[in-house]
């Protein structure tokens, strides 16, 4: 008897990968139109002749007011900001149609996730080029040469790039990726704390070396690039060994995020990140709060939200430094920073709340009645939120023209921001509003544009006097304590007003 052999798979090629994915793209979408690219390049040269010169303005002013901590600390906040898209997106991804069907086909992973590499690196040296650009712009006298505006664009090009090898790091080990996570989180939460303690200092001029030499940064860029394009290199020619899981975790995420976008469902975002960070929390163990009765449940799950949750609270803390870099501001500016603040750190425990609106299950079983619910849900939100406000207006008292009881009118205008943060917390875009709205460029869904207010007109209307105040009580006019007695009534009331309805004293779900 003759021995078979079992037929060995050749991967494809990745021109047949390629040429493959344009065919299944063009039998799903059809071809481009060219009417299509020619709108597309319209918009690009109208949006070029409209912001082009404002934006050269912010990337490269007409005067240099040389190194400043706003500048570094604003250029390295976009650097994090783009360093956490990153992270959120892959970066190497590919589209959920890829995950599912070419990715158990014998085909080079390195075909698939070429593209997205290309991508990413391209956007990296864009975003950062134009951070150096910025930075160059505010730095670099005039008139500047040449080699300022190279060593800008050579040098936030390098950044990005190191940037982009710290990402897939990242996404290659978890463990790291959870570490720079949270040093990103600090760092963010320091430089806005440096920035506002920067402001009550009365202002600070770094010395004009505090940055190298346009020729010393041009030189660092010029070694630093090639090894990052080498390094880019080596993980392009690695790809071929890339996880999957990794893959299909990434292409999850991304879709998702996707969806989000094309059904213009914001409000998905926030309770898909809090799917994906609950997802990767393993062995959770049971807290001595949810077994002791003194703590009521609602408020024990609360407060292990917030502890289970930590890298909030510098984010918090920096939030609240942000009214004392605006406090000589206008004051709409300044109520809004305010407002908009308060609201933010009262939603710390919103998951739980929206959980409990989209799926009352739980607490029918618990027999609790909407009443206790909303009291009990009412606690830690209310309390996160005084101790920011206090936070907030008493640092911007001390950086700015305010006097007086301000850290008490911002304990009092806290129950106002939680009960908004409940009320925010419990409907979501797709829940509030069907009717749609005709535009030029397509019906657009009303539940957008509410779902974006939705909480803010309640703080609004529950925080009058302290936006009041802020119009009001600037030096050299001191705040009175009748406006934070005011304040504090109006929260009271507030929050009373939701217990007194009648459909609250039954149990929830039945």
């Amino acid at each position: 008897m003759t021995a078979t052999r079992e037929p060995v798979t050749v991967p494809a090629s990745d021109a047949d990968v390629r040429r493959r994915i344009r065919r299944m793209r063009v039998a799903a979408v059809g071809r481009v139109d060219p009417s299509s690219v020619y709108c597309v390049l319209l918009a690009i040269v109208m949006a070029g002749v409209l912001v082009g010169r404002p934006l050269g303005a912010v990337v490269w002013p007409a005067e240099a007011g040389g190194p400043s901590v706003p500048v570094l600390v604003g250029a390295a906040l976009v650097l994090l900001a783009f360093l956490n898209v990153l992270r959120r997106t892959g970066p190497l991804v590919v589209t959920r149609a890829d995950a599912t069907w070419l990715l158990v086909a014998p085909v080079r992973r390195r075909a698939l996730l070429t593209p997205a590499l290309l991508l990413t690196v391209f956007t990296a040296v864009v975003v950062g080029g134009l951070v150096g650009l910025a930075v160059a712009g505010r730095v670099a006298g005039r008139p500047a040469g040449d080699t300022a505006f190279a060593a800008g664009l050579a040098g936030g090009a390098a950044a990005g790039l190191l940037l982009v090898l710290l990402a897939v790091r990242c996404q290659q080990c978890p463990g790291t990726g959870r570490v720079v996570d949270r040093l990103t989180g600090a760092v963010a939460a320091a430089l806005v704390v440096g920035a506002a303690v920067e402001r009550l200092a009365g202002g600070y001029a770094p010395p004009g070396a505090v940055l190298p030499p346009a020729s010393i940064v041009l030189v660092v860029a010029a070694t630093v690039l090639p090894l990052a394009a080498a390094a880019l290199v080596g993980i392009w020619w690695q790809l071929d060994g890339w996880p999957t899981h990794r893959i299909v975790e990434a292409a999850a995420t991304t879709g998702s995020y996707a969806d989000a976008v094309y059904a213009i469902e914001p409000s998905f975002l926030a309770e898909q990140g809090a799917r994906r960070y609950w997802r990767r929390r393993a062995g959770i163990r049971s807290s001595r709060l949810l077994r002791a009765r003194r703590v009521p449940p609602l408020v024990a799950q609360d407060l292990l939200h917030v502890a289970r949750r930590p890298g909030r609270l510098p984010w918090l803390i920096g939030t609240a430094m942000v009214p004392a870099l605006v406090v000589d501001g206008p004051a709409w500016l300044m109520a809004a920073t305010v407002l908009v603040g308060a609201l933010a750190a009262a939603s710390i425990t919103g998951e739980a709340t929206h959980a409990d609106a989209s799926n009352p299950a739980t607490l029918r079983l618990l027999g609790l009645t909407a009443r206790r619910v909303y009291g009990q849900r009412l606690v830690v939100p209310t309390g996160v939120a005084v101790l920011w406000g206090a936070l907030a207006l008493g640092v911007a008292q001390v950086a700015g023209d305010l006097s007086g009881p301000w850290w008490a009118l911002g304990v009092a205008a806290g129950p106002a921001a939680a009960v908004a943060a409940l009320y925010r917390a419990r409907a979501s875009a797709s829940s509030i509003g069907t009717i749609f709205i005709d535009t030029p460029v397509g019906a657009f869904p009303s539940g957008v544009l509410l779902w974006l207010v939705n909480g803010v007109d309640v703080v609004a209307v529950l925080a009058l006097p302290t936006v009041i105040s802020l119009f009001t009580a600037r030096a050299p006019e001191a705040l009175d304590w009748s406006a934070v007695l005011t304040q504090a009534a109006v929260s009271v009331a507030g929050c009373l007003v939701p217990l007194f309805r009648r459909s609250t004293a039954r149990t929830v779900g039945l």
